[in-house]
């Protein structure tokens, strides 16, 4: 039963705040930039945006650091990297596509 309760806490995601969030999220996004810098933001269903950046290639890089952010900030970060498809999946606000569908 222990044994549990310690693998539940190991599945939380904890921001630098002290906010902890489940395992299940709205939207879940990983680019990797020109410098091989791993970029990861989460939505929740609250519609929240939880942001990581590491680089596993270095010797020295720090655990997993997550911060909450606006969404004007993930998409700084985000919509230059990412297909329209997955920015739609990300954020509400993101443009349609141009393409018509004709029937």
């Amino acid at each position: 039963m222990e044994s549990n309760a310690n693998l539940q806490q190991e599945l939380l995601l904890r921001t630098v705040c002290g906010r902890e969030y489940s395992n299940v999220f709205k939207a879940i996004k990983l680019v990797r930039d020109e410098k091989h810098n791993f970029h990861v933001v989460y939505r929740t269903y609250s519609d929240e945006y939880i942001y990581s950046c590491c680089n596993p290639f270095q010797d020295t890089y720090a655990a997993d650091t997550y911060k909450l952010i606006s969404e004007t900030e993930a998409k700084q970060i985000f919509m230059p990297r990412l297909s329209q498809s997955n920015a739609r999946e990300l954020f509400n606000t993101a443009e349609a596509s141009s393409k018509q569908i004709v029937l």
